[in-house]
């Protein structure tokens, strides 16, 4: 969507107008669903080939058109129009380099072939290998690629691990506006609770999904905390579960009960995440990393701690005891939770230390202009110099798409 919604396009819109605020070119091919106002950004559309196999059991019926283009099938079948639209738009804008901020699977193989002298790279927000073959299609996907810019360092080390040659994987944590997302006041915080029905005092958690790797799964694991804090603690805690639109079913609200809430829509968790103390986000594939997710991203810079489980990346976010608390199962969690409400001074300092690790490690200028560095370097090298243009420096990054 060419303007905030969801997800990781709010970081790469973000990176656009940093671009164009900085004077730099650029084109955008999207794949989208959906024929929407181009919000002022050189977008060129491109309408993916959906594929229905079966229900995708995160999707609610009424939005199950969008799960026909999230699988590998649809992407694959849908590249070459994407190629087609590049070729198209490489022809009157002669980009410096071309980046690629989705993986489109193995197919993607061809793509060298399709720009043989152009330099392109392509992000690597998370590993989860969740199938059969996984590093063997991962290597194909990234094979056209000259870099490969992983969200996270373990995902980087993973990548070590599996042989890529290092000069070929750039490490580039992404980010979010940190004056964008910044801690609620005070007003803003009982605003939000009262409006939600909440006790002053209670120590509130918040969860949402399905955000980036997490499953139903992971949702059962935090009504699973939930259940054994409300057990233990009663009044003095509230849960609040907020899913997006195109997630949200009736069946959720059977786990409902005083203290844990279910919500599915965008205004509710909007204020639950004004009111909480606490941001519960399990994730249960012990697999995959964490990129972290965005949503991970604006807590933190909110003043919100992050309680998650302790998978591979997860660290680099939440740091244990500044930032949030790292568990292995939901018992473990639901300790943690009870020591928090009788721990203010604890809660404080986490806090604080969430903003901080958000400023220190999570902003959107960093990003930028960690790529602007790499699109430059890559600009000048070997295959850059054979598409000759003045050469730049980091201050003065080339055109990209």
């Amino acid at each position: 969507m060419p303007f905030r919604h969801a997800g990781d396009k709010n970081f790469w819109l973000d990176i656009f107008r940093g671009l164009k605020r900085l004077g730099h070119e650029l084109r955008i091919v999207s794949v989208m669903v959906e024929d929407v106002p181009d919000d002022g950004l050189p977008i060129h559309r491109v309408p993916p080939i959906p594929i229905h196999f079966r229900p995708d059991q995160r999707m609610n019926v009424t939005h199950n058109h969008l799960a026909g283009t999230n699988n590998y099938v649809s992407k694959t079948i849908s590249l070459p129009r994407l190629i087609r639209a590049v070729r198209r738009v490489r022809s009157e804008f002669r980009p410096d380099v071309i980046h690629f901020v989705e993986n489109y699977g193995p197919a993607m193989l061809a793509l060298r072939a399709a720009f043989p002298r152009i330099p392109m790279s392509i992000s690597a927000p998370t590993y989860q290998p969740n199938r059969p073959l996984y590093d063997l299609f991962l290597e194909a996907s990234f094979a056209s690629f000259d870099t490969i810019v992983p969200f996270s360092d373990a995902y980087q080390r993973r990548l070590m691990e599996l042989r890529y040659r290092p000069d070929r994987v750039r490490m580039i944590r992404w980010g979010i506006d940190t004056e964008r997302f910044s801690p609620p006041t005070g007003v803003q915080r009982e605003a939000a609770r009262k409006e939600l029905g909440l006790s002053a005092d209670a120590l509130v958690s918040f969860w949402t999904g399905f955000i980036q790797q997490t499953t139903e799964d992971d949702f059962l694991a935090a009504v699973k905390t939930a259940n054994l804090v409300l057990d233990r603690g009663g009044s003095k805690f509230a849960f609040l579960f907020c899913l997006k639109p195109e997630h949200f079913k009736e069946s959720f609200r059977a786990s409902e009960r005083p203290g844990l809430r279910v919500f599915g829509s965008a205004e509710a968790f909007h204020a639950a995440r004004l009111a909480a103390d606490v941001f519960l986000s399990p994730i249960q594939d012990a697999r995959s990393t964490a990129a972290p997710p965005l949503a991970w991203l604006e807590a933190l810079a909110m003043g919100i701690p992050i309680l998650t489980t302790n998978i591979p990346g997860s660290e680099e976010a939440v740091v244990d005891g500044v930032s949030g608390l790292r568990v292995r199962s939901p018992e473990a969690a639901s300790e943690r939770l009870l020591e928090l409400a009788s721990n203010g001074g604890q809660l404080q300092r986490l806090r604080e230390g969430a903003r901080q690790v958000a400023v220190d490690r999570y902003s959107v200028d960093r990003s930028l202009a960690e790529y602007l560095e790499l699109w430059s370097g890559l600009a000048n090298g070997p295959r850059g110099r054979a598409h000759p243009r003045k050469s730049v420096n980091p201050s003065d990054a080339p055109d990209a798409q």
